[in-house]
């Protein structure tokens, strides 16, 4: 029997009769785009200093707690260099990790060395190292995820987790014979160090565990360390280098004017500015995920009373002024000054942070591999009180975002001050950095106890 061909005409024929049987139409679509876009700011007063004499003085709010002495350690030969990332620093890993299942239940007890911590459900603690010096903030290498601490007894070290245990496998000395280093940042092939006088850089790419050539000093002569030590140092999006100077006093106008203030610079130290000002000690900041907002932890004045003023979770923009010495959270006149049009240029903050819990550490959980509520937040750790009768602090909180804004905090790791408010014990860990590693889990250092701390999802 012959093959049937159908013709062209025969096909159009057909569909026009198929499309008429069933009413005929016209099929749409519609595409939704979403777009970001990063919050801008208008560019505010830009505060200003005079050469004044100190109206009061107190003790230092962020006195460096002596630890256990540092175990040895042994060389370890670094690979040859190799070519990193360009991207400006970041205690960020390279990827996101995956999204653990929402834990239930109440708040869990884990046993460390000293004490317990409590934890919400579904989380565990361990530590990660131990033995090490007066440990301060950390950062994560974005080209390999090795983990770089600053030790203040004059050390950066590197606590790799090759085996992926939970554990750190070594102890590495990557620089010593440094001035009471507090803080870290990477830029392309180069690890920073906040010392407490200069800011100084080692050539060290991927995978390197030594320096590759010697020490730079990029910020030299930096205000001698008084009342607050600390030098704190981080890369914005832009690729700028930004640095935080806390004041010389409790309460005073600052004869240097890089006190009390974040400053910014090229890369190599150049063209230094202040970026804000009226900032009493701005010991840790960090940027919003995918903007250019910097958020940052204020210490507020001390000797006016257990509960004033708080401590200070805030936006700081570029220009502005933020209210120190004449004012606290912003706007509140302080009573050596008493004048409240000092303070109507002030930005308030944000968030009021427990007075003298001693806000350190910061960072966004955007990276934490958590269920989601915990990586819509901030998570800050309380070094705790020095001067407050009734001690106050010593643990880390979560800031939630509702809405696109920061609400209350609450507790989500505490237990370095045991007992009740009423009636605390002995405190046994003082927590001072906090960041999110490359393998998705928080890691946490304890300058009192000289421990790294690793939490984690239990999933």
């Amino acid at each position: 029997m012959p093959r049937l061909r159908t013709t062209p005409l025969l096909l159009i024929g057909c569909c026009i009769a198929l499309l008429s049987a069933c009413g005929g139409g016209k099929a749409s679509a519609t595409a939704a785009v979403a777009t970001n876009t990063a919050a801008t700011h208008t560019q505010a007063f830009n505060g200003t200093t005079t050469d004044a004499t100190v109206e009061t003085t107190a003790a230092p709010t962020d006195i460096p707690a002596t630890a256990a002495p540092p175990t040895a350690t042994a060389d370890v030969t670094a690979p040859p260099a190799t070519t990193a990332p360009t991207t400006a620093a970041a205690t960020r890993p390279t990827s996101a990790p995956a999204v653990a299942a929402t834990p239930t239940g109440p708040p869990q007890a884990h046993t460390l060395p000293g004490g317990s911590v409590m934890l919400p459900a579904g989380f565990t603690i361990d530590v990660f190292a131990q033995n090490l010096g007066p440990v301060r903030f950390m950062a994560v290498r974005p080209s390999d995820g090795m983990l770089f601490v600053a030790d203040g007894n004059g050390r950066v070290l590197i606590l790799p987790d090759a085996n992926h245990d939970g554990k750190a496998d070594d102890t590495i000395v990557f620089a010593g014979n440094l001035r009471q280093p507090s803080s870290i940042a990477f830029y392309q092939d180069w690890v920073y160090i906040g010392e407490t006088n200069e800011i100084s850089r080692f050539p060290a790419p991927n995978n390197a565990t030594q320096p590759q050539g010697n020490k730079e000093v990029v910020v030299p002569n930096l205000p001698p360390p008084t009342d607050h030590w600390t030098r704190t140092i981080a890369f914005g999006p832009d690729g700028k280098l930004y640095l935080a100077i806390g004041a010389n006093c409790n309460v005073c106008e600052q004869q240097d004017n890089r006190r009390a203030a974040v400053s910014v610079y090229d890369p190599d130290g150049k063209n230094g500015r202040l970026f804000a000002t009226g900032l009493r000690n701005a010991v840790g900041f960090t940027w919003q995920p995918g903007t250019n907002t910097m958020w940052a932890t204020v210490n507020g004045r001390d000797s006016i009373g257990d509960d004033i003023p708080p401590d200070e979770l805030r936006i700081v923009r570029d220009g502005s002024f933020n209210g120190y010495p004449y004012c606290y959270n912003g706007t509140t006149p302080n009573p050596e000054y008493g004048d409240p049009s000092r303070c109507t240029q002030a930005v308030p903050a944000e968030v009021a942070l427990p007075a003298h819990s001693a806000a350190l550490g910061i960072t966004f959980g955007n990276q934490f591999n958590a269920p989601q509520p915990y990586k819509e937040s901030i998570y800050i750790a309380y070094h705790g009180s020095w001067n407050r009768s009734v001690k106050t602090g010593y643990k880390v909180v979560r800031v939630p975002f509702v809405n696109g804004k920061a609400g209350q905090p609450e507790d989500f790791a505490w237990g370095w001050l045991p007992g009740s408010a009423d009636n605390p014990g002995q405190v046994w860990g003082r927590p001072v950095g906090v960041t999110i590693g490359g393998d998705g889990a928080m890691y946490v250092t304890d300058d009192y106890t000289g421990t790294v701390y690793r939490i984690a999802t239990t999933g």
